[in-house]
């Protein structure tokens, strides 16, 4: 009997259903300091004056944050199918509250790079929890349970954008969100410790091997096979391109259009409702109609008209735009279907981990390329959109490679499973009857 159906039995929830009430409490504590930061930068280090430099500063803060994921996510990629998932949620989650409460009270940037340093090296969520969710389903149905996923997890954004929106209306300062923020994260975390089962038996979990715990293990991993590679450029180019908003659209809009804390939260919360949308909805009717292939040419899509008209938009307009690029969740999704059937379950954390190793080179770039190239925006080269040409030419380089994709390289199609089950069941009535003549 598998952990699993254990834990069904002593329990009326499934795992499912309580990864999603996880994952929703994981994602009310990002939300709560995603304005938070940043306005932290501006505000608290350099007093509004110049935003540029506070990108700038931010930027450096989060390459350091994902430098150290290129390490963390192939050792905590081999660390869950060793111990577990759910130790392995644990430890991140435990990471993640400890961060935001040493920067409550960070004064030094020093300080704020070191924290997150370390919480960058223990924060592998989203490789362990598509493990988690990869143990439970199927191929068929991994993609719609994981834009269920992201769907939840963009209402616990929501919810705590919110909850910082109306505290912040009351007074509270960037320090009091990150304080509140630590304490949800530490009751997300007793809550899988009391009730989120294991996914996997960790008696007969793969040996904890240090030759695939670390970078050089994670590339040798996810290239041995050739139909990963197009894949990686994909997911490469899909977080380049899509990064650029994540990353300055808040300075961005601060700088050249003059919003306020409001007008933001106001923008990320417009966002996070269609993601829910884009994730509970369009992405099964859009995989179940046209496709994974299709779905992850509209995201690329959507992603590059999105970056071309961040550049000629006008201030009114800035309220809408961000919705397409919110569907580069869906192409997150879909790229992980395409890699779920290249390796057997025992291997998912570590493919799960080599994709996030992946995800975080493109990360560093991006984090840091993009502050740099914004801030040149306070001198006499006044360019801040080339931030979102360099976006709109890797989308449309993603959306490229994705054309050139064969889809039945990656899957197998029910139909053709049917056939080959059909042929089989004939085959043997044949071979039954010609045993028969002959008795």
């Amino acid at each position: 009997m598998s952990v699993i159906e254990k834990t069904k039995k002593k329990r009326k929830m499934s795992p499912i259903t309580l990864l999603f009430i996880e994952n929703y409490f994981y994602w009310l504590s990002f939300g709560l300091t995603v304005v938070a930061y940043a306005s932290f930068f501006v505000h608290d280090f350099y007093k509004g004056k110049n935003i540029p430099a506070a990108s700038k500063l931010y930027g450096i803060c989060e390459t350091f944050y994902y430098l150290s994921q290129l390490f963390g996510n192939p050792f905590f990629g081999v660390f869950a199918d060793h111990f577990g998932r759910k130790n392995t949620i644990l430890v991140i989650i435990i990471a993640a509250s400890v961060d935001w409460f040493i920067i409550s009270t960070a004064r030094t940037s020093i300080i704020i790079i070191i924290s997150r340093f370390i919480h960058g090296f223990c924060d592998s969520y989203s490789p362990t929890v598509s493990s988690y969710m990869s143990d439970l389903t199927t191929q068929d149905n991994f993609a719609k349970k994981m834009g269920m996923l992201h769907g939840l997890g963009g209402i616990g954004l929501i919810s705590g954008l919110l909850v910082a929106f109306l505290l912040s209306r009351f007074g509270l300062k960037n320090q009091h969100l990150f304080i509140l923020s630590s304490v949800a994260l530490f009751i997300d975390g007793m809550f899988v410790y009391l009730f989120l089962p294991e996914s996997i038996e960790t008696k007969n979990s793969k040996k904890f091997d240090w030759s695939r715990a670390n970078p050089a293990g994670s590339f040798k991993f996810i290239f041995k096979n050739e139909k990963n590679k197009p894949l990686i450029a994909i997911l490469i180019l899909d977080i380049i391109g899509g990064t650029c908003c994540l990353v300055i659209l808040q300075f961005y809009l601060r700088m050249k259009f003059h919003f306020t804390e409001g007008n933001i939260y106001l923008i990320l919360f417009e966002a996070s409702l269609f993601q829910i949308f884009s994730m509970a909805v369009l992405l099964k009717i859009s995989i179940k109609k046209r496709g994974n292939k299709q779905t992850l040419i509209d995201a690329f899509v959507a992603q590059a008209l999105m970056n071309f008209l961040s550049v000629v938009a006008t201030r009114g307009w800035m309220f809408y735009l961000i919705v397409p690029l919110v569907y580069q969740f869906v192409a997150f999704s879909v790229i992980q279907s395409f890699f779920k059937n290249l390796v057997d379950k025992k291997n998912q954390g570590v493919l799960f981990g080599s994709l996030q190793f992946s995800a975080n080179l493109a990360n560093v770039l991006a984090k840091y390329m993009y502050p740099i190239v914004f801030s040149y925006s306070s001198t006499k080269y006044h360019f801040p959109e080339a931030v979102f040409i360099i976006a709109l030419i890797c989308s449309l380089l993603g959306l490229y490679i994705v054309t050139q994709l064969d889809e039945g390289k990656y899957f197998v199609k029910k139909k053709m499973q049917k056939l080959d089950l059909n042929l089989n069941i004939n085959l043997n009535k044949k071979e039954n009857l010609k045993k028969f003549e002959q008795d």
